[in-house]
């Protein structure tokens, strides 16, 4: 890929517009050359920053705007999820491995965009709303570069 591709799309609060952004990150994903898995954990990682903002952020005002940015380039796919809330403090969120919160039927969204991605970004911007950035990075094929030479070749029985 010689140079980024960008897309911009700016929603209403509502939820049954998710499908449609879901979609833009996963061809985004294959354009940047992410294998299956990564552009599927990377879509999804989009998929839950947007439904926080939407719900947790704009508390389903659907005059009340997301922006989604998303950048795919050689080093991957980046993702900026703004809400018009008033933001949150992602280190007092609740964690939900712990005690009885296993048991709650929500709040793990932070937990699975942090374990899709590689990278992620809270920023509150004064006025405008909370910004989360996701970086999904590009990493060689899976088991491209392994050393295979270790140990003894076991012999084919024929």
């Amino acid at each position: 890929m010689a140079a980024a591709t960008s897309v911009k799309l700016v929603i209403p609060s509502e939820v049954r517009l998710v499908d449609l952004v879901h979609t833009v990150a996963e061809k985004l994903s294959e354009i940047v050359g992410l294998d299956e898995e990564d552009g599927l954990n990377a879509a999804l990682a989009v998929r839950e920053a947007l439904i926080n903002a939407i719900v947790h952020g704009n508390r389903s005002d659907p005059a009340l705007d997301v922006e989604v940015t998303l950048v795919a380039s050689a080093e991957g796919l980046e993702a900026k999820v703004v809400d018009r809330g008033r933001g949150f403090d992602p280190v007092a969120t609740p964690d939900p491995t712990v005690g009885d919160n296993r048991l709650r039927t929500s709040g793990r969204g932070l937990l699975l965009i942090r374990a899709f991605v590689d990278d992620v970004r809270f920023r509150y911007l004064e006025g405008r709303g909370m910004e989360v950035t996701l970086i999904k990075a590009h990493h060689p094929p899976r088991g491209a570069g392994e050393d295979r030479s270790y140990g003894p070749a076991i012999p084919r029985r024929t």
